[in-house]
């Protein structure tokens, strides 16, 4: 089954040749993947779904900031509508904005970062 296959170039056995993930997802899978995956299983998007909202969540428990904030929020809401505008106009490329006004360079990345949540 090619969508639970992966190549990986330099590691793969075969060159340009598909192999079963799951030893390769036993080896580098994310520990929230290995430690939560169970419980995301059947959640929407591949389990993401599961794995945001338990973020957010645990967040609110520890009285600490939400590993997506504001701006990856707006961010992410923006993808289908400027995708739209795209179809709509042949494919052409569409400027991103920038909602952070640029402090998207200098802020730190809080999601996935380790086991946490």
């Amino acid at each position: 089954d090619v969508n639970k296959s992966v190549y990986i170039e330099g590691k793969s056995v075969k060159a340009h040749r598909w192999e079963e993930a799951q030893k390769w997802l036993d080896q580098y899978d994310h520990p929230l993947w290995k430690k939560y995956g169970s419980d995301a299983a059947g959640a929407g998007h591949g389990g993401m779904d599961w794995f945001v909202l338990n973020a957010f969540i645990e967040s609110v428990k520890r009285k600490m900031p939400p590993p997506q904030d504001v701006y990856d929020a707006v961010t992410w809401s923006a993808i289908t509508p400027l995708s739209e505008t795209s179809i709509k106009q042949n494919g052409a490329s569409i400027e991103f904005p920038d909602f952070t006004r640029g402090k998207w360079k200098e802020r730190k990345n809080l999601f996935a970062l380790d086991d946490t949540y």
